[in-house]
């Protein structure tokens, strides 16, 4: 037997979709009326790179700016969905960079745990997002070919992106002629270096995918019928601590780091006692002497990194803090416009 209720509600549900759907194609998105104002363009670009977290302070940011700076290479895909907005999918390679003896050195008198500190890593991302633009000024044109001249806009999205932060080991007189040399790029996540994951640690090892919140302002230049050119700076904001492999809390006793990765971890966890700069291989001594008085130790003859650090910059000082790290990334893009024939057909 027909159930009237079942037979009654299947048709109403029928009757809603049919009428959402009618709605939907005369004032949606992809109504005639609205679909005049949509086309597509794909875009490669490139720009800088700025690194903010343990080894580039917060409360420095102004040197963070122009110093430890790198690049990065990206592509996207845009959708002109309204006059005014757009849907960006986007592809970004980064490279970001710390490294204490460069950046301490900007301002050695407040810095000078830093320097004492001598840590450094370069991480490269591979960032994926997608976007929502918006423009500041009303755009009154459809289509690509009524397209503003010049057009501020805004941006923001979600995104997720790979990364593996690396560092050198200490430098060492292994040149071909007994000179100092540079050591390879060794990845830090294995050894724990801030001791995630080891006994008595609440942090476990971290994930080498992260989201990304990217947030960024831009102006959009048309250089003709077929070409946009595009300047946008945004910064990336991660819920994120281990972009430059350095968390909150003391240094890791070395026998804790020991059973994870041997000598080489507490090597790469406590460099304070290098002489040498491991990117630069410049001495540090002199300003190792510096920023020592700085940080209220006595020195005298004979005082080097090799010889007293233990004593000057203990295990017991905090290696980072617990803030979040972020990254700026600069981006001047090349747009080519698709044929405004390439579009979502009407939904009848």
């Amino acid at each position: 037997m027909i159930n009237p209720i079942k037979n009654t509600l299947f048709l109403t549900i029928c009757l809603i979709s049919l009428q959402s759907g009618n709605l939907f194609a005369q004032k949606g998105l992809f109504s005639r009326q609205k679909v005049v104002n949509q086309y597509a363009t794909v875009g490669i670009g490139g720009g800088s790179s700025h690194y903010f977290g343990d080894l580039a302070p917060y409360s420095y940011a102004y040197y963070g700016i122009y110093t430890n700076v790198r690049w990065n290479a990206s592509m996207n895909y845009t959708r002109f969905l309204t006059p005014n907005a757009a849907a960006r999918v986007s592809f970004s390679y980064a490279r970001l960079a710390g490294d204490d003896y460069n950046f301490s050195q900007r301002n050695l008198e407040k810095m000078a745990g830093n320097y004492l500190r001598n840590l450094h890593f370069r991480n490269d991302l591979q960032e994926f997002t997608l976007s929502g633009l918006f423009n500041i000024l009303p755009q009154y044109g459809k289509g690509a070919k009524g397209r503003s001249a010049m057009m501020p806009y805004v941006a923001v999205g979600v995104g997720l992106y790979g990364h593996n932060p690396k560092a050198r080991a200490a430098a060492d007189f292994t040149g071909p002629n007994g000179e100092l040399e540079k050591q390879p790029w060794t990845s830090l996540k294995p050894l724990r270096t801030s001791g995630q994951g080891l006994p008595g640690y609440s942090t476990k090892p971290y994930s080498l995918v992260q989201p990304v919140l990217p947030i960024a302002i831009g102006i959009r230049l048309k250089i003709n019928q077929n070409f946009d050119f595009t300047a946008e700076a945004g910064l990336r904001i991660t819920p994120f601590d281990y972009l430059d492999d350095v968390g909150g809390g003391e240094y890791p006793a070395k026998s804790l780091l020991a059973s994870v990765g041997g000598n080489q971890s507490s090597d790469f966890s406590y460099r304070a006692g290098e002489d040498y700069s491991a990117l630069k291989l410049t001495n540090r001594i002199g300003p190792f002497l510096q920023a020592a008085q700085t940080f209220g130790a006595t020195v005298g003859p004979g005082t080097a990194p090799s010889k007293n650090s233990e004593i000057i910059y203990p295990y017991t000082t905090e290696r980072g803090s617990k803030r979040i790290d972020s990254y700026i990334l600069t981006q001047f893009t090349i747009s080519y416009v698709l044929s405004n024939n390439i579009k979502c057909p009407p939904i009848r």
